[in-house]
C-alpha cells in the first residue's frame, strides 16, 4: 500500500503535551480566580453575620432591660411577691 500524501501531524506527542500544559494552566487560573471569589464572598459573609449579631444582641438587652425596669409582672423572677411553691 502506498500513501500518496505524507500524514499532516508527524509529531502529535509534543502537540498533546503543549495542549495538555496550556489546558493545564488556563484550569489553574480558573481556579485561583474562582477562590479570590469565594474568599470575598466568605468575608461578605462574615461582616454580615458580625452586624446580625451585634443587632440582635443589642436588640435583646433592650427588651430584656425594658421588660425588668418597665415592667416587673413581665419577668416572674423579678416580682416582689415571688415564692417557692412546693
Amino acid at each position: 500500500m502506498t500513501m500518496l500524501f505524507k500524514p499532516l501531524d508527524t509529531n502529535g506527542h509534543k502537540r498533546s503535551v503543549l495542549y495538555h500544559a496550556a489546558r493545564l494552566e488556563m484550569l489553574h487560573d480558573r481556579v485561583v480566580k474562582r477562590m479570590d471569589r469565594v474568599d470575598h464572598l466568605a468575608d461578605e459573609v462574615e461582616r454580615l453575620a458580625d452586624v446580625v449579631v451585634n443587632v440582635t444582641h443589642a436588640s435583646a438587652v433592650d427588651a430584656f432591660r425594658d421588660a425588668v425596669f418597665t415592667n416587673s409582672s413581665a419577668v416572674p423572677f423579678t416580682r416582689i411577691d415571688w415564692t417557692i411553691r412546693k
